[in-house]
């Protein structure tokens, strides 16, 4: 197999796990809720702790990934997530399992943007978002197994233990990503970095941060990717529960169908930037569909599970444009601050998520009392300030000039 191929297919077997953590609770919530009598708001804190820690950790995984290099920047990542995973497997209470959750938030920090990394190495400019649309696209398999699957595998032997078989299927990642992994068909250029010092390694995060395209990439970025996982990661299995009277079985059923949506969609989404090459006007067709299906949930009540069902697929089919803010990324940075540029954008990709499911958590706190069940009108609220971010982070990227592919590959 061409090393650039093995390098793929590690990559996106590590980046299924990743997917797998930090969705897995939209399932499992309601029966933590009940075995550790743990609130609404205790189950934002619980999913949004991933996501913070996760986005934290991007600064110090992009020096990593320049000074030391992409490969060993992974496995070390992997080896912390399987620790996250053993200690949320382990986990009694609240504390417990948060923590746990903080640690698997360091231990996937590096599955998304290392691999990326890779890619501006080992293939064309042209093809990067193409590659990393197959990227996401089979680490969705994470996703999927975290609805139907999850679920089945919860009811017959317990939540627990799923996360001890993702903690084995972890170590042999790690193994895999030893073997599988080379950081530039250059050895010379393999760590880009790894000559600065302290001060121009930071330097070149100022460099980053103060690029003109940075702040309308960043403000996007953390709301396209947050709408979607907010839904399937939080609160898509509570509404189910609460508002349709699903079990875990069969809210599994219906979130499979957007995380198959999803992984579709970034099959499909991909090769589009060379097709029509535009990146903008794609992601702007992408998110605004979303927002119309967020809409009908919002302003229709009592919509039937064959709709909301359909809702929630074509929304998974359209969160894959979201590969272009990534391509676009790609094209403005230079290759020497690859890797601190695409870490330092993909903090928005996971704060925005801690920050969504954290404040939607506060709030669906602060509307329904403790000990009831929040009711259809309080979910649509909260799908109705999803809304409103995403359609806000919009209006303001689309004063960004395009990345059109040619101009990469020129």
């Amino acid at each position: 197999m061409p090393v650039a191929w093995r390098i793929l297919f590690c990559a996106c077997l590590s980046y299924t796990i990743s997917q797998f953590y930090r969705s897995a609770n939209a399932v499992i919530g309601p029966d933590l809720m009940v075995e550790l009598a743990l609130t609404p708001e205790d189950l934002g804190i619980l999913t949004g702790a991933f996501f913070l820690t996760f986005s934290v950790s991007q600064l110090p995984v992009g020096i990593a990934l320049d000074r030391w290099g992409p490969r060993r920047t992974i496995i070390a990542t992997l080896v912390i997530a399987l620790i996250g995973a053993l200690a949320f497997a382990f986990g009694r209470n609240l504390t417990e399992l948060t923590l746990a959750r903080i640690v698997l938030g360091f231990g996937c920090a590096a599955l998304l943007t290392g691999p990326m990394v890779l890619f501006s190495r080992w293939f064309p400019p042209d093809r990067f978002a193409t590659m990393s649309s197959i990227l996401i696209a089979v680490g969705n398999i994470g996703v999927i197994a975290s609805t139907a699957p999850l679920a089945w595998l919860a009811e017959a032997y317990g939540w627990r233990a799923a996360f001890f078989i993702t903690a084995a299927l972890t170590v042999c990642l790690i193994a895999l990503s030893y073997w599988g992994l080379e950081d530039h068909p250059d050895p010379a250029k393999a760590r880009s970095g790894a000559n600065e010092s302290l001060a121009e390694t930071l330097r070149g995060i100022g460099a980053v941060i103060r690029h003109p395209a940075f702040p309308n990439l960043f403000v996007i970025i953390a709301s396209a990717y947050a709408t979607f996982i907010t839904i399937i990661g939080l609160w898509g299995g509570p509404y189910l529960h609460d508002v349709h009277g699903m079990d875990a079985a069969a809210r599994g059923n219906v979130l499979i169908f957007m995380a198959v949506g999803a992984a579709a969609g970034y099959f499909i989404w991909g090769p589009l930037d060379r097709v029509f090459n535009t990146r903008k006007w794609l992601l702007a067709v992408g998110l605004g569909s979303q927002l119309c299906c967020l809409l009908a949930i919002i302003l229709v009540p009592g919509l039937g599970i064959v709709v909301i069902t359909a809702l929630f697929c074509f929304m998974g089919l359209m969160n894959g444009c979201i590969v272009m803010i990534f391509a676009h990324a790609r094209s403005v940075f230079p290759a020497a601050l690859i890797g601190r540029g695409i870490t330092t954008l993909n903090i928005g990709t996971m704060g925005g998520g801690a920050f969504q499911q954290f404040f939607t958590g506060w709030l669906m706190g602060r509307m329904v009392p403790k000990g009831t069940v929040p009711t259809e009108l309080d979910y649509r609220i909260i799908f109705g300030v999803q809304f409103a971010i995403l359609l806000t982070a919009l209006l303001f990227y689309l004063r960004t000039p395009d990345a059109k592919p040619h101009q990469t590959a020129s």
